[in-house]
């Protein structure tokens, strides 16, 4: 199965200053209770995905090409792609991402302003 691709005619998912942040950046470790004894504490999996805060604004086309993007090539959202990324570096590196839940639009005139949670994986 091929991971599509964020559309070179779309910005990077650096989102606007004060857009970005996490709620999480890792997933909490699972904790089993034991009968006697302190509990155990694992990772939940292997893979780390980091939740992001994403708002772009885009021009008309950009938004056109958003959208065909995320209701086609993504299935509404429901398949993985691989896009640039801001790394904690500070610098933009390609990682596989998905986006976690609805996208909201707001009409901007000759913009649209978009926003949306991105899960990074391996962030």
């Amino acid at each position: 199965m091929t991971v599509e691709a964020w559309p070179p005619g779309l910005p990077h998912l650096v989102g606007l200053a004060g857009s970005l942040g996490s709620s999480q950046l890792y997933e909490p470790a699972q904790t089993t209770r034991m009968d006697d004894g302190p509990g155990r504490a694992r990772r939940r999996t292997l893979t780390v995905e980091t939740p992001r805060s994403i708002t772009l604004t885009l021009k008309r086309a950009e938004f056109e090409l958003f959208l065909q993007f995320v209701r086609v090539t993504l299935n509404n959202g429901a398949k993985r792609f691989t896009a640039p990324v801001r790394l904690p570096s500070g610098r933009i590196g390609t990682r596989t991402c998905r986006i976690d839940g609805a996208v909201s639009e707001q009409d901007a005139g000759p913009h649209s302003r978009v926003t949306f949670n991105l899960r990074v994986y391996d962030w």
